[in-house]
């Protein structure tokens, strides 16, 4: 059982606490993105990383076809755009709130649930590159849509450990 004392230290693990929470809030748009990008077969069009066809921003990001807020759902390049975009937030996300829990004192439940979600965001992080440039083969498919249900967990069981701890 840990003991925070003092209100400086309590407001440290509320920021803590709002950045794991945030984590938790990316991995799942992410994932959720991820779930349109399998729907679609969008995994299918742009098999390079990290460019989309030699483009940061490739040209057919926009349909002017469909509405704008249909492009997100129904355009098979700004789907598979907007999930490397979260994908990214998501790791970075990440990865400041494992860089900053190596700043203050956590429990040791709390250090292992972080350290647990990040390394499970850097291995899907890699995984999804490695499935996209393999023109998406069912089994990596299938273990990368495993690998965002694990990070999500990792995530969820941060926010649990995290809430155990005394509140402001």
């Amino acid at each position: 059982s840990h003991k925070w004392k003092d209100s400086d230290k309590l407001a440290t693990i509320r920021r803590f606490r709002w950045l794991a929470h945030s984590c938790k809030g990316m991995v799942f748009i992410t994932a959720l993105s991820g779930a349109f990008v399998a729907g679609l077969d969008a995994g299918l069009v742009y098999n390079t990383f990290p460019k989309m066809a030699d483009r940061w921003i490739p040209t057919d990001l926009i349909s002017s076809r469909l509405p704008w807020y249909r492009n997100i759902f129904e355009n098979h390049t700004c789907v598979q755009f907007d999930h490397r975009l979260l994908a990214t937030l998501s790791g970075l996300t990440v990865t400041a709130t494992w860089l900053r829990s190596r700043q203050i004192n956590l429990p040791i439940r709390s250090r292992h649930a972080v350290n647990v979600m990040m390394g499970l965001m850097c291995f899907q992080y890699c995984l999804g590159i490695f499935t996209l440039l393999r023109f998406v083969p069912t089994p990596e498919a299938s273990a990368h849509q495993c690998g965002s249900m694990a990070v999500l967990s990792a995530a969820i069981w941060l926010t649990a450990e995290l809430s155990r701890l005394p509140k402001l």
